[in-house]
């Protein structure tokens, strides 16, 4: 059975439990079918895929769970210990993955004038899909708004905001009522902060933390956004 012993294939040696799997099935000179079976799978052709989702990913499937200590002739307290080994490292990639999105956005950060409405998740949820939420919620403003005196700076976005909510009769495709709007000017971390205005355009308090616009997914399957934004340069009333 030399011949057939395991080997790693690409990205399977990124998580400790996949080189635990890996070094045990080498140890014990047996081979990915082997293993699978040992793991509980009389469908080979899922253990298989069972097994490359543990070897890539760090995440254990339920049926290998239950067998895999057994499979690999470990003690149940070691898998424990690599299993947790795994979360430590997905929670750091997961930070990891949130600061380098931080640093990309507040790079690409423009202060921006936007429009608050009675719905933060927009209904139905495909009209904000195709147009996008950016699209729905964003008032055009001059930039050179942003660099002029805080009197000078209101006064233009009053103008702005009392032509935007008379072109859209108050109401926003997908998201309802406006309820008021936002100058965001500073890039926060997960969120941003501005300035709040009312309907007719007057400020209306101090700044404060302002949730980021979230873009509504539009795909054939999980993860296919190729339809997201398809209509995001027709007019809004497109699909109102």
């Amino acid at each position: 059975m030399g011949s057939e012993t395991i080997q790693a294939r690409f990205g399977e040696e990124k998580y400790s439990l996949g080189r635990l799997v890996l070094d045990r099935a080498r140890a014990l000179r047996i081979s990915r079918t082997e293993l699978v079976r040992r793991l509980g799978y009389r469908d080979v052709g899922n253990g298989h895929k069972a097994l490359s989702e543990l070897l890539t990913t760090g995440k254990m499937p339920p049926l290998i769970a239950q067998h895999l200590a057994d499979a690999l002739q470990v003690d149940a307290a070691l898998v424990a210990d690599v299993m947790a080994a795994n979360a430590r490292q997905q929670q750091d990639e997961a930070c990891q993955r949130i600061l380098t999105r931080e640093v990309a956005y507040r790079t690409a950060f423009k202060p921006h004038l936007r429009c608050e409405t009675e719905r933060a998740i927009p209904e139905p949820l495909f009209v904000a899909a195709l147009l996008t939420s950016a699209r729905l919620r964003l008032v055009p403003v001059c930039s050179e708004t942003w660099q002029l005196s805080s009197d000078e700076r209101d006064r233009r976005l009053k103008r702005a905001i009392q032509e935007h909510y008379s072109e859209r009769r108050g109401h926003v495709p997908a998201f309802g009522a406006i309820m008021g709007y936002t100058a965001v000017v500073t890039a926060g971390y997960r969120l941003d902060f501005g300035l709040p205005y009312d309907i007719d355009g007057d400020p209306v308090g101090p700044m404060q933390p302002v949730e980021r616009l979230h873009e509504a997914a539009l795909g054939t399957k999980r993860n296919d956004m190729r339809l997201t934004g398809l209509f995001r340069d027709k007019p809004i009333s497109t699909l109102t």
